[in-house]
């Protein structure tokens, strides 16, 4: 347990790093490009990141496969795998990179604004160069290495928040704005591939003769078709949400603007806790990989509990935050009151994206990666009436359905497969306290934020409330036995051994 918690604490610190870094550099984009211009770069990479999914499919399997032979301690089989996950990630990447510059032009229609095409085909080479860091970080993922799987993810931030105001900023050339931001992108992610390959030999990594192509693939194919249709969702909603709301009264600018606004600044805000949820499932996922392999269902619900129950916490307060601060925050942090109301209005959100965050990569890691599609599926569907046919009632806001609708739908089924597999596990009397808590926290907090608003300043609202709901929140959980601060601290730091005198 002692284990768990240090590395929870390590892939957390890097991934708060990495995100605050990552808002550092939206914000900037927002306050120093516009809206208008966050949205055509948003545009382009919904689309980028949809080519992604075809090959991030094997890296994920990988991680598990890597886990389990970890087991038996066989490092040839775990290299050799690793072979085999580079090859068949490069061959696609190169193969579909290789199709799309010969089209050229003939794909501006999967673009709602023009400008956006030749962002994409700069940003393109990230294709092939992810495919290599997203199987080195797996391997060290399944290895348990989680020092270097998550400070590269924060390299890679860092180095692109650089380039990006040396390329953005003018200070190279004629290259500015969007495009700036393209190539730092592309010089960034190759950078950190670099990097990468550096402390994977330095570890004593290396490339064996590969195998495991056919377990490798099983995996992969759901798992990719997962993903492709989660960024078929994205990328349709990039598309056709600012189409709807020109046909609404928006101007082609008004309408990339407030898609901008959303996806750029507030629904990365929205999505941050997410941060928590997911360091907790990385460091937990080779541990039930390897719990399957030896058959210990006991120990799987209690992981499975444990993340669930975790998710339960992040959701539950960030959401008393988010109601009562968001728009506070969105002025705050990206001079933009608006996308500061979004994140207010969908804070509820939280609740299903967190419940689906929590159990998708313990499913995956059972390896049910078939059940995981199909639920993706399910909810991907269900959110095309609402950004085709919302957008006339609702505007931007049909986003926040369509994304709440989806995660509600995979939540549920991943629950169901789940029960299936490993029996009981959901504490149900304990999260429902949690919910109804924050409920009963967000109306308080809200009254009192709107308060000192209006006497006061933002400022003094996000310090004073964000001090009431944090006090409140884990004092009021510790006393009901919902939360165990005490025992989380001596997990984090663990009591001195007592020296006994002779």
């Amino acid at each position: 347990m002692k284990n768990t918690a240090h590395s929870f604490l390590v892939v957390t610190g890097f991934s708060i790093a990495t995100r605050l870094a990552s808002f550092i550099f939206k914000m900037w984009m927002s306050r120093s490009l516009g809206a208008e211009t966050v949205g055509v770069y948003q545009i382009a990479l919904s689309v980028l990141l949809m080519l992604f999914t075809v090959t991030a499919g094997a890296p994920t399997v990988l991680s598990r496969k890597v886990a389990e032979a970890g087991v038996t301690g066989d490092t040839k089989r775990q290299n050799a795998l690793l072979t085999s996950s580079v090859i068949m990630g490069l061959t696609v990447s190169s193969v579909i990179c290789g199709v799309l510059y010969a089209l050229g032009n003939r794909i501006s229609f999967l673009f709602s604004n023009p400008n956006s095409l030749p962002l994409f085909f700069i940003m393109l080479p990230t294709l092939i160069t992810s495919t290599l860091y997203a199987s080195l970080r797996s391997w060290f993922w399944g290895r348990k290495k989680f020092v270097a799987f998550s400070s590269t993810e924060l390299v890679d931030e860092i180095v692109k928040i650089i380039l990006s105001i040396v390329f953005a900023g003018g200070f190279v050339g004629s290259i500015s704005g969007a495009t700036g931001i393209a190539l730092a992108m592309t010089v960034s992610d190759a950078f950190c591939v670099l990097v990468l390959a550096i402390i994977f030999f330095a570890t004593g990594g290396r490339f064996k003769k590969p195998q495991g192509f056919k377990e490798l693939t099983r995996g992969t194919i759901p798992l990719s078709a997962t993903r492709i249709i989660t960024s078929l969702g994205a990328s349709l909603t990039a598309f056709v949400i600012p189409q709807m709301l020109v046909k609404s009264g928006l101007t082609i600018a008004q309408a990339t603007a407030e898609y901008g606004r959303v996806a750029g600044m507030a629904l990365p805000l929205i999505m941050a806790p997410v941060t928590f949820i997911s360091a907790l499932a990385i460091v937990l996922i080779p541990d039930v990989a390897s719990l399957r392999s030896q058959g210990d269902t006991d120990a799987l619900r209690t992981k499975l509990s444990t993340c669930v129950t975790f998710g339960t916490v992040v959701a539950c307060f960030f959401f008393a935050l988010y109601l009562p601060l968001g728009t506070a925050l969105g002025k705050l942090l990206f001079g933009d009151e608006k996308a500061g109301t979004f994140v207010s209005y969908c804070s509820m959100m939280l609740f299903p994206i967190a419940a689906a965050q929590a159990t998708t990569p313990m499913l995956n890691s059972l390896g049910k990666e078939r059940n995981t599609l199909l639920h993706t599926l399910i909810g991907a569907i269900a959110m095309i009436p609402c950004i085709v046919f919302m957008p006339k009632y609702i505007g931007i806001y049909s986003m926040a359905l369509a994304s709440g609708l989806c995660f509600l739908i995979i939540a549920i089924a991943n629950f169901i497969v789940l029960k299936k597999e490993v029996g009981s596990f959901f504490d149900c009397k304990k999260n429902c306290t949690l919910i109804l808590l924050s409920i009963l926290l967000a109306v308080g907090a809200t009254f009192l934020a709107r308060l000192l608003r209006f006497y006061a300043n933002d400022i003094t609202a996000i310090a004073v409330v964000g001090v009431y709901v944090v006090f409140l929140f884990f004092v009021i959980a510790n006393a009901f036995d919902i939360i165990d601060i005490v025992g989380c601290v001596r997990l984090i730091i663990p009591k001195k051994a007592k020296v006994v005198k002779k």
